[in-house]
């Protein structure tokens, strides 16, 4: 009887790619940084193996190259001279509503993060994590996410909380009365409905909309809707771009 053992070959360690899947049809990274420029695109080169990622490491360059092929993800280094990230950020939601475009840069720099989501941006990235982050975050696009370095989201929900706790801000209107409802309609605080502020301030939490769903006993489909209406009615893109907005108008006190 054949007693021999036969060990079992070690498995090699997961790519991004295979973690993860394919996402992107093309991209286009615009970094000055040649190094994090080939670091973004070895990152997306794995989750998308066929797709097709450009580089262009200036505003100038970038604008070009968004006028000659389509692209439907744009991830833009906030430290590009001259605050050309932000201008291009605007650029690109505004004659391409339809590309998703991120910011990045090396570390978390409050007014960078600000400026990027305010223009346009649906997510932000902090380059020095890990690739397997980096993919991960980029990968959750695809199931309509916005991607967020954690230590991003972190700083930004306790904002959120420091916010509401210290009360600053005009408090929120949700009926107003009759003789002023036409102006008050005109705002954030007379559009949304109050099941939708409820929603939004869920959101603002970091729940997701099977969480929000289940605490509310309605179905996701509902949440959902619920969720696509805010967007639209604070006009916005994204969870990111909705509390940032819902922040700037005191929705979360």
């Amino acid at each position: 009887m054949d007693m021999s053992i036969h060990c079992a070959a070690p498995q090699p360690a997961l790519s991004a790619s295979q973690l993860y899947g394919g996402v992107f049809h093309a991209a286009l990274i615009v970094a000055d940084d040649l190094a994090v420029a080939e670091r973004m695109r070895r990152i997306l080169a794995e989750l998308g193996p066929r797709r097709r990622i450009v580089i262009a490491s200036s505003r100038a360059e970038a604008c070009s190259l968004l006028a000659s092929l389509p692209y439907d993800l744009v991830l833009v280094d906030m430290r590009l001279p001259s605050r050309d990230g932000v201008s291009l950020l605007m650029h690109v939601r505004q004659a391409y509503p339809r590309i998703e475009s991120i910011g990045m840069s090396a570390t978390d720099d409050h007014e960078l993060v600000s400026a990027a989501i305010s223009a346009g941006a649906i997510g932000y990235l902090l380059t020095e994590a890990d690739e397997i982050e980096l993919a991960y975050l980029l990968r959750s696009i695809e199931r309509g996410g916005a991607p967020m370095d954690s230590r991003i989201a972190r700083r930004i929900l306790s904002s959120i909380a420091a916010s509401a706790k210290a009360r600053t801000i005009e408090p929120i209107r949700v009926q107003a009365p009759a003789a002023n409802a036409q102006a008050d309609a005109k705002t954030p605080q007379g559009l949304l409905s109050p099941r939708e502020l409820k929603v939004l301030r869920l959101i603002a939490q970091g729940w997701s909309n099977r969480q929000i769903a289940e605490a509310v006993y309605l179905s996701v489909n509902t949440i959902e809707f619920h969720a696509k209406s805010i967007y639209r009615k604070l006009s916005v893109k994204s969870r990111t771009q909705a509390v940032h907005e819902a922040m700037q108008h005191g929705l979360l006190n």
